[in-house]
């Protein structure tokens, strides 16, 4: 092998953990992307994987524009950065920007540091005591921290960030192995203490799951019930844009931080569900968006909703990442029976087959089984069915 083919092979194939590190991620999150064929090595064998540059180039450019950084009036009051709890939150993101914004890695972490270290004082003071606990150079910690105080900036005077043991955090939540350490919320908070139900499904709806999506939505509201989706195209815009156009409260749990919109089409479309409901997410404003982000919320949607209608979705559709989640957290899933009757699909009846499963015809079927759940309370309402 002559020396330019040499000098190219080592430039343009890299080892796993080569290429874990240029894409800025674990090397178990590089796993789950091999193993879910969205990124493909050039070759597996027990030495060792093997992965294409340009591969990798590829996939960092898709995750590049995830999220835009909403335009505020410049005259808009900041959050202040100085209260204790906030102080808490930015000294917890900055560990977990050390540890590849993973919670499962970053919350025992900072629990144990937090018996020894008051993690609700000014960075500055602490610094020294947290490079020496977590045996780092201080270069890697004060960037980390740098990054994330930056993002927090752009938090507004009434965004709201929550802790596991703050009493407003959402009990439903908080009893899930999902429960984010934090929540990041901006708009109406008591909404979270309302009978929630999820409406959800593919970005790619035909015209009739549009409508369904959209009739649903506005007649759960009628009942008084909080609908909540996921502000991305298709189903969720439709289930929101009922909400919104009817005067109903709507939650939408975003996978981008609060201070960004994605979908871009969408961004009329959250400010006012952040003005007349609540926008949440578990994500500091200093994350760079990753698309796993995505299905990661779907947990936190299940989590705070009683029950979730999966109203259209494709086989490999997000939306039946959520009601996987909803069934392993003892929520309700409705399925329709428009969905069991297509021969296209094979998930419908998969998922019917799990307890917490129901199928239903008509929207009041739907509402008949939201009231023997108690999910619909008042007597009169359920009368009705």
């Amino acid at each position: 092998m002559d020396y330019d083919l040499r000098q190219l092979v080592s430039e343009e194939v890299l080892f796993a953990r080569e290429a874990a590190e240029f894409l800025s991620i674990s090397p178990q999150r590089l796993n789950q992307l091999v193993h879910s064929n969205q990124l493909k090595p050039i070759k597996r064998s027990s030495a060792g994987t093997l992965f294409l540059k340009q591969d990798l180039v590829e996939r960092k450019k898709g995750l590049v524009d995830i999220g835009r950084e909403i335009a505020n009036p410049k005259n808009n009051i900041k959050l202040n950065l100085s209260l204790p709890n906030i102080r808490e939150a930015i000294n917890y993101f900055t560990l977990q920007a050390l540890n590849n914004y993973s919670d499962k890695r970053t919350e025992p972490i900072f629990n144990k540091i937090s018996k020894n270290i008051d993690m609700t004082s000014p960075f500055e003071e602490i610094s020294k005591e947290l490079m020496s606990f977590l045996k780092i150079d201080i270069s890697s910690l004060q960037k980390a921290y740098t990054n994330t105080i930056r993002g927090f900036e752009k938090l507004e005077q009434d965004d709201i960030i929550i802790k596991k043991d703050h009493p407003q955090y959402p009990s439903l939540l908080l009893s899930t192995e999902e429960a984010s350490p934090f929540l990041f919320m901006r708009g109406n908070i008591d909404l979270l203490q309302e009978r929630i139900v999820s409406v959800v499904g593919t970005r790619n709806p035909t015209p009739q799951g549009r409508e369904r999506a959209f009739m649903l939505s506005m007649l759960l509201g009628r009942f008084g019930i909080v609908v909540a989706s996921g502000l991305a195209r298709g189903i969720d815009s439709a289930a929101h844009t009922a909400a919104v156009k009817n005067e109903q409260p709507t939650i939408a749990v975003i996978g981008t931080p609060i201070t960004k919109v994605y979908p871009r089409d969408n961004e009329a479309l959250q400010k006012q569900i952040s003005e007349k409901g609540l926008l949440i997410s578990q994500f500091p404003p200093s994350a760079k968006v990753e698309r796993w982000f995505f299905p990661m919320r779907n947990a936190i949607m299940s989590g705070i909703s009683a029950a979730t209608v999966v109203v259209e979705a494709g086989e490999t559709s997000g939306a039946l990442k959520q009601a996987t989640y909803a069934l392993k957290q003892g929520r309700l899933v409705f399925i329709p029976q428009s969905a069991i009757d297509n021969p296209n699909l094979e998930w419908p009846k998969k998922y019917l087959k799990r307890k917490g499963a129901f199928k239903f015809c008509k929207i009041t079927e739907l509402l008949s089984e939201l009231c023997a759940h108690s999910i619909i309370e008042k007597k009169e309402q359920c009368s009705l069915f």
